[in-house]
């Protein structure tokens, strides 16, 4: 046996040799040295509590990713993704700068050789004083319903939350908010949720919360979905104006509104009524606008489809003042007469072809009046041949009245 064995071992030793290399080769062809580079890897830190224990807080320049290269056999590099690679910034080794180096490794293959692109293994910290704050949690819907729905406003549990984090991030926040699509509910009662928390600046765009701790990251959301019914609105206007004063007209609008609720409230419901408005010892005229009471007069639990429907009122309140006009004596006609008669219409003095009547009301109105507006007339009812002096009568608007008593002389004779 020691013979075959040391037999030729020169030549056996230089195959030995030969396999390797040659297994060695075909290696290498089969499954290359491939590099290759991730970006966006996002970074862990470690050892900031001596910061928030300072009550110090940070947070990154120039974003918390790096970049970098990874060098290994194909199978093995391709295989990889984002998640395969650890990258940490230990906050302890943090430079005066502000800068510190982040140590990329892939647990899963430790001999990889992973190299920077550039400085991008490094990333920027600013420390800042720590700040907290609590917000309240707004509910914000998205998605529509039918026209006979109305989508209430949700309620976020709990909805108040708090927020830590660098001074003039936290400082950046105006609200914080939760949104829900409600597309879809016509058959629903209220439509409910668990929803991430999005922080808002003051023009409405979403922060970044990297930086940031929130208590808790998403809320319970609750939105109730009513029935919807129009119902007349009820004003009266009570009291007089000031002496000398009178109302020219009364007016309120819109005469409906449109209110959600649940569906056995709405039931209850047929009209709204408002406090009258009082114009006792106005001299002025009233233009008022009503939405708080509007609001006021809803029974618990009802609320208006639009919330910035306002009922405006309005008084037109004017001076009363008086008006002399002359009326033509030709002008004037004679009512219920008999056909048996004949009537002639006369001054009570034959001097003139005119009377002057004088007219009393808001002066918007009694300004405008003309003679031919006020449809003389002078009733003969019952009247036999002879001479009489009988009151002339006019056709006035609303709110005018005639001050003074205007007689004619009226002549009565058989055909």
């Amino acid at each position: 046996m020691k013979n075959r064995l040391t037999r030729n071992l020169r030549y056996k030793i230089i195959a030995l040799i030969l396999a390797v290399f040659t297994w060695l080769a075909i290696n290498n062809v089969e499954d290359p040295v491939y590099t290759r580079e991730f970006s966006d890897v996002p970074v862990t830190e470690i050892n900031g509590e001596e910061l928030t224990d300072a009550n110090m807080a940070y947070s990154y320049v120039d974003g918390n990713t790096v970049s970098f290269r990874v060098k290994g056999k194909t199978s093995i590099v391709n295989s990889l993704t984002k998640d395969d690679f650890s990258a940490v910034a230990d906050l302890s080794k943090l430079s005066v700068t502000g800068a510190v180096m982040v140590d990329v490794s892939c647990p899963d293959y430790p001999s990889l050789e992973i190299t920077p692109v550039g400085s991008s293994t490094m990333v920027k910290i600013a420390i800042e004083e720590l700040e907290e704050k609590s917000f309240n949690v707004s509910v914000v819907t998205n998605g529509s319903v039918s026209e006979d729905k109305y989508v209430a406003t949700g309620t976020a549990t709990p909805n108040l939350i708090t927020v830590s984090g660098p001074k003039s991030q936290v400082d950046r926040i105006k609200e914080a908010v939760v949104y829900i699509n409600v597309s879809g509910a016509d058959d629903l009662d209220q439509v409910t949720s668990t929803a991430d928390i999005a922080l808002l600046d003051s023009s409405g765009d979403q922060l970044d919360t990297s930086s940031l701790t929130l208590s808790q990251s998403s809320v319970d959301v609750s939105v109730p979905i009513y029935n919807t019914k129009t119902v007349p609105v009820e004003l009266d206007f009570t009291g007089t104006p000031a002496d000398g004063y009178t109302v020219v007209s009364e007016e309120y609008e819109p005469k409906e509104v449109t209110i959600a609720g649940p569906e056995e409230a709405l039931e209850k419901i047929d009209s709204i009524k408002l406090d009258d408005i009082d114009i006792s010892g106005r001299n002025k005229s009233i233009e008022e606008n009503i939405t708080t009471e509007l609001t006021s007069a809803l029974p618990e639990g009802i609320v208006l489809t639009n919330s910035d429907t306002a009922i405006s009122a309005a008084v037109d309140i004017e001076k009363i003042e008086e008006q002399s006009i002359d009326v033509t004596i030709d002008d004037i006609e004679v009512e219920d007469g008999d056909s048996s008669l004949s009537y002639s219409v006369a001054s009570e003095d034959d001097s003139t072809d005119k009377v002057s009547v004088t007219l009393s009301g808001a002066s918007s109105i009694v300004e405008d009046i003309t003679a031919g507006e006020l449809s003389p007339t002078v009733n003969v009812n019952g009247y036999g041949e002879g001479t009489y002096s009988l009151p002339v009568n006019l056709t006035l608007p609303d709110g005018v009245t005639q001050t003074n008593t205007v007689n004619v002389k009226v002549t009565i004779k058989a055909k």
